[in-house]
């Protein structure tokens, strides 16, 4: 069925004078498992199952999804899309798509075939993630656990025709003590292996972090060293990443424009963007052009060295595709073709927490979670962000006390540079603050300002 619905959709849209055409189809079962108050309130399943079709006419390009697709949907769907396509003004952001048949290597571990049978034990992987947040002092627990396969086809007007399947999981833990005592972990990945341990281990450190932080007190505003966890840092560091982009470096979003070959961290610190590692959420063998990926370093020995691309922005700026392409949502339902991160890589250190937390010795903040980044100013890399959960005041190497009502408000390039400890507790982060899946450690950054949240 799938291979008759590419055809006919790169067929029909071919008849109908597109001169370059994507077609991919992905389907498959996702499941949802969400909790609140220490007990589960929703189990759900649903298929998925979306045709997204890109269209180009020379620099005049558009993208549809149809939901369900069927033979008629189709054939109703692309001369209406034409139509339209005729329309549109050149993009400025287009010069072309990938048009070799280029072979692709199948990555091993994407797929775990126990996830068809992780329906019937999900609940009880999830009560066992509430009572361990329970025994560790939570009074509330609430989070969601997702997860599912998904099979991918891809056909396009070049002759690429290519497929892959992956499974995944998702989950977010927060843990409560009273209304402002509150923590929070995550757990992302393909393997089941070990899950049920993991999503314990997850509750017992989310209900240990909100314990420790009962009876925390508005926090003095200053300059502070700064100890992120792998969920902070993976938001805050990853606007850095994330913006080895040409899109938003032609769009003028990002700070790095003028930093490229620039030392921009210390000389141990490397990124790559990875789409092969097994357990990354968006690994893939090729991407929505049919090119194949590869490993793009980003940061090498702290310098910044490389960014992402497409067919198009490649050819923009002079040089080779990395196999970044993706239908990129930007709102409202629409959607371009344009570079696309996979999975960031940030590279490991060799301390533990508790030896980054003993070798402070100056006033150090340690954040366990953040929400509602935001920039004042995108191109200088100006920014702030709200601790949420725990969040505590390190004094003379040890955890004194627990504060609140903090902002983190200072500059990306300035903390990238001034990263001094980073641990060897990496672990892969993806939740609705962090859209990048993102390896990453528990980092630790010299003189952050923080403001006070209220006065």
């Amino acid at each position: 069925m799938t291979e008759s619905i590419l055809n006919l959709t790169l067929s029909l849209a071919q008849k109908e004078g597109a001169k370059e055409v994507i077609v991919q189809h992905s389907f498959g079962p996702g499941y949802q498992i969400r909790f609140s108050n220490a007990a589960i309130d929703i189990a759900k399943k649903w298929d998925n199952n979306t045709l997204e079709v890109f269209l180009a006419i020379g620099q005049k390009t558009t993208q549809i999804d149809i939901l369900d697709p069927s033979p008629t949907k189709i054939r109703e769907a692309i001369p209406r899309t034409m139509r339209f396509l005729r329309k549109m003004p050149d993009s400025e952001l287009y010069a072309g798509m990938e048009d070799r048949v280029l072979a692709y290597q199948q990555l091993d571990g994407l797929y775990d075939k126990r996830v068809e049978g992780l329906y019937e034990q999900a609940p009880d992987l999830v009560n066992g993630a509430i009572n361990a947040a329970l025994a560790a002092g939570a009074k509330r627990v609430a989070g969601v656990l997702y997860f599912g396969s998904e099979t991918v086809e891809l056909q396009t007007s070049y002759g690429f025709t290519g497929s892959y399947k992956h499974s995944y999981y998702r989950s977010t833990i927060r843990s409560f003590v009273d209304f402002e005592s509150s923590g929070q972990q995550v757990v992302v990945g393909r393997d089941l292996t070990d899950l049920e341990k993991k999503l314990t281990n997850a509750g017992q450190k989310a209900g240990k972090l909100a314990a420790m932080a009962v009876g925390g007190r508005q926090g003095k505003a200053g300059t502070y060293d700064l100890i992120m966890s792998p969920t902070v840092g993976a938001n805050v560091l990853g606007e850095i990443t994330n913006s080895a982009n040409p899109l938003m470096i032609l769009m003028e979003m990002s700070p790095l424009k003028d930093h490229f070959g620039e030392q921009i961290a210390p000389e141990n610190l490397q990124v790559i963007d990875d789409p092969h590692i097994s357990e990354g959420l968006e690994s893939k063998p090729f991407d929505v052009e049919g090119t194949p990926t590869a490993k793009t370093p980003i940061i090498q020995n702290g310098v910044l060295v490389g960014m992402i691309h497409n067919t198009s922005s490649a050819k923009i700026m002079q040089t080779e595709s990395t196999g970044n392409s993706a239908l990129l949502d930007i709102g409202m339902g629409s959607k371009v073709l344009a570079p696309e991160t996979t999975n960031m890589v940030f590279s490991k250190g060799e301390q533990t927490f508790e030896e980054i937390v003993a070798d402070s010795r100056k006033p150090t903040i340690y954040v366990t979670s953040n929400w509602y980044t935001r920039f004042t100013n995108m191109l200088e890399g100006e920014f702030s962000t709200i601790p949420r959960d725990a969040m505590f005041l390190i004094e003379k190497g040890e955890i004194k006390k627990p504060v609140r009502k903090l902002r983190l408000t200072d500059n990306l390039l300035r903390m990238s540079k001034n990263i001094i400890a980073v641990g060897k507790d990496q672990k892969q982060i993806f939740w609705w603050e962090v859209y990048t899946p993102t390896f990453i450690s528990t980092i630790k950054v010299a003189d952050c300002r923080l403001t006070a949240a209220t006065q």
